[in-house]
């Protein structure tokens, strides 16, 4: 009951906003896709873009499938920006609070960049419509921007496990099915649409990563939006992978296939990260 009434509340915001809403999505620059897997740190960069005054990066819309189904830009853009607004309004609800003390989450002042992020579902809508991004681009009509977001494959796959009720193994297959989708996106991607942050180096110095990404979206990296989200970024990364128990064969075959993805050179299963000491296996 409650959903349907939610769906009913975002139909309706949304029509509106398409109609109110007409000038500034025109003027939109660029349009933005997280790309990637679950549980991987996406949610915590889109809220740090979301509160800039210039964009708006809704919390997993699930983009995909209004864009297959043949839905205008206009609607697409209204429910982006009804999606942001709506989790603004309502709070955090999980584990980890993305709200940015006095910054633009909910609103903007000029809009130039919009987008979704929920990396895994682009993921698995390539692996099934390759032709996708290009029914992006010709929905938009404005240059494409993917983020593809990569954590230590251990900890991004002991989280799907726990958050998804998965097997270790089922997870960690599931997770490599990702990556050989992702594995295609340079020869997906047009020059200059495809930018890869690393979810440890984010942490370990946000403020680069942002003034990055800024400039990779056409953003002004305002000193005070780059302070407002240093502010809540977490000082080091959760090693959800201490949380399980690893079989030593499985950890030996996620090795293994990780060592097949360029994209995810130098990270392992030891916790070495800032000097922490080795995890034992079992």
């Amino acid at each position: 009951m409650r959903d349907a009434l939610y769906r009913v509340v975002q139909d309706a915001w949304s029509a509106w906003l398409a109609r109110s809403r007409a000038a500034d999505f025109a003027a939109v620059e660029r349009f933005l896709l997280f790309v990637g897997y679950p549980r991987s740190g996406h949610s915590l960069i889109g809220a740090a873009l979301n509160a800039h005054r210039d964009a708006v990066v809704a919390h997993e819309l699930d983009a995909p499938p209004l864009i297959l189904a043949g839905c205008s830009r206009d609607e697409l853009y209204a429910r982006l920006l009804a999606r942001a607004q709506w989790f603004h309004l309502r709070g955090d609800r999980s584990n980890y609070s993305y709200r940015v003390p006095g910054a633009w989450q909910g609103r903007f002042s000029r809009l130039r960049v919009i987008g979704d992020k929920r990396g895994g579902s682009v993921t698995r809508c390539l692996a099934r419509q390759p032709d996708f991004l290009e029914r992006v681009r010709a929905l938009t009509g404005v240059p494409l921007r993917l983020i593809h977001v990569v954590r230590n494959p251990f900890d991004n796959i002991a989280a799907i496990a726990l958050w998804e009720r998965r097997t270790l193994a089922d997870a960690a297959g599931y997770y490599f099915e990702l990556c050989a989708t992702t594995a295609r996106l340079p020869e997906l991607c047009r020059a200059g649409e495809l930018v890869t942050v690393r979810h440890e180096q984010f942490l370990a110095d946000p403020s680069a990563s942002l003034v990055r990404l800024c400039s990779f979206l056409g953003l002004e990296p305002e000193p005070a939006w780059l302070e407002q989200c240093r502010a809540i970024v977490f000082a080091h990364p959760t090693h959800t992978r201490t949380r399980v128990e690893w079989a030593p064969a499985l950890v030996r075959e996620v090795e293994r296939r990780a060592a097949a993805f360029p994209h995810l050179a130098g990270y392992g299963f030891t916790l070495d990260e800032g000097g922490e000491k080795r995890t034992k296996l079992g």
